[in-house]
């Protein structure tokens, strides 16, 4: 199916920013705090959507897209540390 195809390469393109990322920030912030690290990142990519949306403003450092992006990403985080398969 075409949305199928659609999903595959967008969360290919998840993958890519999670891998960028994870360059520069290594698994240690997440090991540090588990799950309740990620559900505080989680928040704030949030907070900020909301209030970037609420308050109709274009974002001044990283785009909507990226923000999206790192909200799909944090909820595989999530449970592959549930499933400790997160790197200690």
């Amino acid at each position: 199916e075409e949305q199928t195809k659609i999903i595959i390469e967008l969360i290919l393109e998840d993958i890519k920013l999670f891998d960028k990322k994870q360059h520069d920030y290594g698994p240690g912030n997440i090991s540090k705090f588990g799950v309740q690290g990620v559900l505080v990142r989680t928040n704030d990519k949030l907070e900020r959507l909301i209030n970037l949306y609420r308050n109709d403003r274009d974002p001044e450092n990283e785009s909507i897209e990226d923000t999206w992006q790192d909200l799909s990403v944090y909820g595989v985080i999530a449970r592959a540390v549930l499933n400790n398969q997160w790197s200690k």
